[in-house]
């Protein structure tokens, strides 16, 4: 009998241990933070339109106004009213723009004649900001769930530059608005991919064609939505199967016809309000677009401690207006949205993370690459901030869920630590949160002087406001009170009511002492840096200030001894002996007007008092060395006491600042020939000659 053989025994598998995800739980309940987050929109959308009132008029905002009538006019005169659709208009510049925003505020404001216009748009604009601290919630509740949403809610809020901004930008915040309605159609569309619904689809063309139709920016959210719908539809089916021409109308086709639709729909709904799209549904929007990437204003900006051009700012302008602007919790929150990128993965979201992303750098990068002309701190780019806030608040809520609860209790202590910072900034300087600058950069104090405070006017209607409440403006002399302004437009509307007894005139901050003015209110912007940071800004006669956190916005300076302004007059007239006579006594009692100054200097050269000439224009220059006419008359003064190499040095700098300022040239080129240098003479004679073309 053969022996049985036996079967060879398999050998046991090796066990595998299951990987185990970490398991998310919500620090607030899913179902509670939904709660929450309408109940806190709903008392944050009271707040501000409640508020919107208090906000001044900002500089840009009465060009939109009168935009707005002449959008409406154009379409209630079927077009024969055509201002708002072509460049011969006064403002030129603004048929640029879409007039969605500026066209439905004053359709509110005929329909609510009893109320002041600049409150109705106020309100309007408080809306469209609400809107897109709501919709950037909502974009976070799409990636993240309600947590998140309701974390990027608070923060959104609690951005004191977005907030304030919010009631009274019309361009930036209102656009921005747009950006993020359309980001929610944008994320729904790629969730629904591949058959989408058409009611998605519509919404995000109609949310494309309002970022569009307030500015050509919007624009951009066409290719956003094709670059990731086609990389979306690339992660189901694969590039091989995307690239599949064969089976176009199979695959691609039932979506890809949706973000045609969404695509025209957008483009087509911008036009509605924008006059000069309309009348050139094509060139006109691509011109709107060469505008806005190199926007042809040149003005004098403060940053980093620097005074330079618009058309000059460093690549790294926006960067770091975002960096120090922002609140900590959105750049603790953005460095730790790093983290997220392996559990997004997991769990499939990894391309909407990667969206947040995108519509954050790209815009940036963009304008770096066309080196765009970019003023007013980040205000340009108020539709990437909250990107920023999204990540911040994405990150936030996964740190919520994922560690143990003790931990999650810590990290909600941090999260409100962080929120206190801006909020008490936002209390302590209502209605000035446009101000703001983060600890990074020691608050606005560590700030001021070395970039832009309310570049946007904000603050004088406060200036304004006192007053009316404060002082008696109606004199008994029949004379009407004058008043000057560094922002004469804004001033001109607050006093629009007082017109019987207030006259408003415009001065700049170094005309100030040139105009008969019985009061001048005074911002800022365009003060030169030096008067800034020495504490000559604001005047020695201002009776009221604008401070925040200590820092001097604007003011009200009361005009009760003009002898600067005597003085000046009496320099027309050639009486210098009489000016002297007006400016020692004033410069005496208020040392730092570098204006009179510098003239009191040029009356004592017309007087041939050199050293006293030399004094007074080291004083004028030691408050601002930005003023060209002191730095040409202390030359001079040294030249007429034939101190010629000092006369030489000083006016060597001078035209180094200031090449396109003739006189120095003169005056330094006798300087070289008496120093003995002809080539040196020969050559400042020759520039001279061809700055004043041989005269």
């Amino acid at each position: 009998m053969a022996k049985q053989q036996s079967k060879p025994q398999a050998k046991p598998e090796k066990k595998v241990e299951p990987k185990i995800e970490t398991v998310l739980v919500n620090l607030i309940p899913e179902p509670l933070a939904k709660k929450i987050f309408f109940a806190f929109a709903i008392v944050l959308l009271l707040v501000m339109t409640t508020v919107s009132h208090q906000y001044g008029i900002t500089g840009d905002e009465n060009v939109h106004r009168m935009y707005g009538h002449d959008i409406i006019d154009f379409y209630a005169t079927l077009g024969k009213n055509n201002v708002a659709a072509t460049t011969a208009g006064a403002d030129s510049i603004m048929v640029n723009y879409g007039g969605f925003y500026d066209g439905t505020a004053t359709l509110l404001a005929k329909a609510m004649p009893s109320v002041s216009e600049w409150d109705v748009r106020h309100f309007w604009n408080s809306i469209f900001g609400f809107v897109a601290m709501l919709c950037a919630g909502l974009v976070a509740v799409e990636v993240a769930g309600w947590q998140a949403g309701l974390l990027t809610l608070i923060f959104m809020a609690l951005s004191p530059r977005f907030f304030g901004e919010s009631m009274n930008n019309p361009k930036d915040i209102t656009m921005a608005a747009g950006y993020m309605l359309s980001y929610i159609f944008i994320i729904k569309f790629l969730k629904q991919l591949p058959r989408p619904s058409f009611k998605i689809a519509m919404g995000l063309g109609i949310s494309i064609g309002i970022a569009m139709g307030i500015r050509i920016g919007g624009l951009l959210l066409i290719p956003y939505t094709f670059l990731f719908y086609g990389l979306a539809m690339a992660n189901l089916l694969g590039w091989k199967e995307v690239l599949d021409f064969s089976k176009f109308k199979e695959n691609i086709w039932p979506s890809f016809k949706l973000v045609l639709l969404a695509s025209i729909i957008g483009y087509g709904f911008s036009l509605i309000f924008w006059p000069y799209g309309l009348v050139s549904p094509i060139s006109h929007p691509l011109e709107a677009l060469g505008v806005a990437e190199k926007f042809p204003i040149h003005i004098r900006i403060l940053f980093d401690g620097k005074q330079i051009q618009s058309s000059e700012v460093p690549w790294n302008y926006i960067p770091q207006w975002l960096f120090i602007s922002t609140p900590l919790f959105g750049l603790i929150g953005l460095a730790c949205s790093v983290s997220l990128i392996p559990y997004m993965k997991r769990n499939g979201s990894l391309l909407l993370l990667g969206f947040l992303y995108f519509s954050l750098l790209f815009p940036i990068g963009y304008v770096i690459y066309k080196k765009s002309f970019l003023y007013d701190a980040m205000r340009h780019f108020f539709f990437v901030y909250p990107s920023i806030i999204i990540l911040a608040g994405i990150a936030f809520d996964y740190f919520l869920k994922v560690f143990s609860r003790n931990t999650k209790y810590f990290i909600a202590l941090m999260i409100a630590l962080l929120m206190i910072l801006p909020a008490r900034f936002m209390f302590a300087n209502h209605p000035n949160q446009c101000v703001y600058f983060n600890e990074l950069e020691g608050g606005i104090q560590g700030a001021y002087g070395n970039y832009e405070t309310d570049y946007y006017m904000n603050s004088a209607k406060q200036c304004a406001d006192w007053m009316k409440q404060h002082e008696n403006l109606k004199r008994n002399d029949g004379r009407k009170t004058t008043v000057y302004s560094n922002a004469v437009t804004p001033v001109g509307f607050y006093f629009k009511p007082d017109s019987a007894f207030v006259a408003i005139g415009y001065a700049s901050y170094r005309q100030r002492s040139e105009k008969n003015a019985d009061y001048e209110i005074m911002y800022c912007r365009f003060v030169d840096r030096d008067l800034l940071v020495k504490s000559a800004f604001p005047p020695e006669q201002s009776v009221y200030t604008v401070y925040a956190d200590g820092v001097p916005l604007s003011c009200v300076v009361k005009k009760d001894d003009k002898r600067d302004y005597e003085g000046i007059e009496l320099i027309g007239k050639g009486d210098y002996a009489g000016a002297i006579n007006a400016f020692e006594p004033y410069a005496q009692k208020y040392p730092k007007n570098e204006i009179v100054l510098a003239n009191l200097g040029l009356c004592y050269l017309n007087m041939q008092r050199f050293d006293d000439a030399i004094r007074v224009l080291n004083q004028s220059l030691s408050l601002s060395n930005e003023n060209t006419n002191a730095a040409y008359w202390l030359g001079l003064g040294y030249y007429y006491k034939q101190d010629f190499a000092n006369a030489a040095t000083i006016l060597t700098n001078e035209v180094k600042e200031n090449q396109y300022f003739a006189p120095p040239y003169r005056v330094l080129s006798d300087c070289m020939a008496r120093l003995g240098d002809r080539n040196a003479a020969q050559y400042y004679a020759n520039i001279y000659q061809q700055l004043t073309g041989g005269r």
